[in-house]
Formats: structure tokens, sequence, C-alpha cells
């Protein structure tokens, strides 16, 4: 048990550093796109940004999955799946002459809808419902609300507008991973709180 949990805080650790990284080198570049003369080249530069940090998550999956006990054969099998998802999209964006900024964006909002709605999900499934799920909840909403939010306007977006959004969502998602990693950490050194320690009138 101890060893899984050290194995999610060590993944919850990586995902975010890469995420948040990303997503403040995006916003860095979403400066030069401001200038018509560098706009080309930071799209191209973000692409591949994005590529090789959404390759380097995915190598760490792959990671998370090998060290996993041969028991959790569900654990296994998610990490090894998110691997080769990551690692394809990944590809694709740094690599292919294909992809552009719109795919990126379509990218982003995918994970925006989809992971916020199972951050609200995993939250309502709590048992003890206390100020973690209300941070789970808070970034479910936000998560879903930036990518509503970037699905709606996604025509209007100029390339320095669509740089700022998807840094933006990369630093939300970082900020995100290091507080589940840090949550984590905390219920494996105190295994008794997640049980009995909710604030009064949190239900």
């Amino acid at each position: 048990m101890l060893k899984n949990s050290q194995l999610r805080v060590r993944l919850f650790a990586v995902h975010g550093g890469v995420a948040l990284a990303c997503g403040l080198a995006v916003l860095y570049l979403s400066l030069l796109a401001a200038n018509p003369f560098f706009s080309a080249m930071a799209i191209v530069i973000a692409l591949v940004l994005c590529g090789a940090a959404i390759t380097l998550a995915g190598i760490a999956d792959w990671f998370a999955a090998a060290e996993t006990p041969r028991r959790s054969l569900r654990q296994i099998l998610l990490y090894a799946l998110a691997g080769i998802c990551f690692v394809a999209a990944g590809c694709f964006l740094g690599f292919s002459t294909s992809a552009t900024l719109q795919v990126l964006l379509l990218l982003v909002i995918a994970h925006g809808l989809i992971f916020g709605s199972l951050g609200l999900l995993s939250a309502l499934r709590l048992k003890h419902k206390g100020v973690d799920a209300v941070v789970i909840v808070f970034f479910g909403l936000l998560s879903i609300a930036m990518a509503g939010w970037m699905a709606g306007r996604i025509r209007e977006f100029t390339d320095h507008s669509a740089l700022v959004w998807i840094g933006a969502y990369l630093c939300l998602v970082g900020a995100k991973l290091f507080f589940f990693a840090g949550d984590e950490r905390y219920h494996a050194l105190h295994p008794h709180r997640r049980l009995s320690t909710a604030p009064p009138g949190s239900g």
C-alpha cells in the first residue's frame, strides 16, 4: 500500500512539474507570438515543447506501470494505456507537419472536460467530504470552465491569445497535480487522518 502511495506521489510530482514548466514556457512564447515577425517561430516551438512534455508524461506513466506490483493489473493497464496515448499525442505534436495550434487547443479542451469531469466524480465519491473534496471540486470546475471558454472562443483566438490560454491551463494542471502529490504524501504519512479529519459542517 505504501509503495503504491509513493508511486502516485512521484507520478503526480513528475506530471505536475512537466505541466508547470511547459505552461510557463508557453506563456513566455505567447509574448513572442504578439510580434508578427516571431509568431510562426513561437508556435512551432510551443508545439514541439508541448509534444516533448506530453511524451515525457507518457514515459513517466510507463515507468509507473513497470514499478506497480504485479497483483495490481488494473493499475498496470491504466498506466500503460495512458503512456501510449500521451506518447502518441506528443509525437504527433512534436514531429508531425500537420500539427497546428488548433489541434493543440482541441487537445487542451478535451483534457479539461474529461479530467475536470473525472475530478468532480471522484470528489462526489469520497466518503468523508472535507477540504480535499472542496479543492478537487474547485480544480474540476475551473478545468471545465476554462475548457468551455476555449471551446466557445476557439474561432476567435489569435495565435497570441491561444498560447496564453494554453499556457494558463497547463499551469493550472501543474498546480493541481502538485496538490495531489502533497495530499497523497500527507495521507500516506497520516493514514488515520483520511478517515477522521473533516471540518465542521462539511458533511
